[in-house]
């Protein structure tokens, strides 16, 4: 199976890491669109316009259904309580991962009879472990239910102290972006709204970027310089490259991050307070790295709520802002 740009963001600040993943006897897949179908599929078949797709879900919300959210004070990051497989689990709500993920020890423990999938992982990736692909029967969020969907086992206990708290899997884009999904750090709720119109108070419609379509990747104009950002519920922090350009208070940023593998270095300095032109406009604070990462995270994404429908992204400020 290849799978390009399998993005974990967590921990109080970065923990990002690209999984671009080959293996026989599974699905092909390039920049999420899948080229060939599973030899042995687990049960079932996906339907029209979902054939090969490996993280396809036989079930997915078809009417409006509403989750709470727990947003972390102090890291802002927002978490959801989930039942997977009949059992509660907490999980990290991740829009900078491109795939749900689950904690190898939860899977061993609570799905002993899941056929696990070795992942061989390309020369490009900077993930040290194992990943492998798996199906889930079912799972329950609030209101919203999934069965029968693809998603990614791997170690990730060292989140669980990074974090501060216990972390059974990252709710990634592969299961959040099969409906139309309004999040709201601010009012820590996100809600499913599949054929349902909710526009009312949001910004321009933001075209996403096809170079990764399973991220939420911006793409950003500012003073001459053409970038993408992504939009990632698993930073805590909002981070800009040099290279876009945005200038810094030149007071550098002592601050720790955490990538898929555990703990890694950045060079990191306090940016100036500005508008970001995306949308109508958002305020950010971001700081600023020597590292090409550019990511809104949970600490601006709290103070705006979030429309995600297909390949359209628009923003509003939160009413607890």
């Amino acid at each position: 199976m290849s799978v390009k740009g399998c993005c974990f963001s967590a921990a109080f600040l970065v923990a990002s890491a690209c999984c671009t993943a080959q293996t026989v006897d599974a699905v092909a897949v390039s920049g999420g669109s899948a080229v060939e179908s599973p030899a042995k599929p687990s049960r079932g078949t996906p339907p029209a316009g979902q054939a090969g797709d490996p993280f396809w879900a036989a079930v997915a919300p078809r009417k409006e259904c509403r989750a709470k959210l727990e947003v972390r004070s102090g890291s802002n990051m927002p978490f959801v309580e989930a039942e997977v497989n009949g059992v509660k689990c907490n999980l990290l709500l991740d829009t900078g991962a491109t795939h749900t993920t689950f904690d190898l020890s939860f899977v061993k423990k609570n799905m002993p009879d899941a056929e696990l999938v070795p992942v061989m992982l390309m020369a490009d990736s900077n993930v040290e472990g194992a990943p492998r692909y798996m199906r889930v029967g079912s799972m329950k969020i609030g209101e919203a239910e999934f069965s029968d969907f693809g998603a990614m086992a791997l170690d990730i206990s060292h989140l669980h102290s990074s974090i501060g708290a216990k972390v059974d899997g990252i709710l990634g884009m592969s299961t959040l972006g099969r409906v139309p999904i309004l999040f709201s750090l601010g009012s820590a709720e996100m809600v499913f709204v599949p054929g349902k119109e909710v526009l009312d108070g949001f910004g321009p419609l933001i075209k996403r970027s096809l170079s990764d379509p399973m991220s939420i990747l911006l793409p950003v104009e500012l003073g001459g310089h053409s970038f993408e950002i992504l939009v990632d519920s698993g930073s805590s922090m909002t981070f800009l490259s040099r290279d876009t350009g945005w200038p810094t208070t030149g007071e550098e940023a002592n601050i720790p991050a955490v990538d898929i593998n555990g703990s890694v270095g950045i060079k990191p300095f306090v940016g100036e307070k500005g508008v970001l032109p995306v949308g109508g406009g958002i305020e950010i604070t971001p700081i600023v790295v020597s590292e090409p990462t550019n990511r809104i995270g949970s600490n601006v994404l709290k103070a705006y709520d979030m429309l995600v429908a297909g390949r359209f992204v628009c923003f509003r400020p939160s009413k607890t802002r």
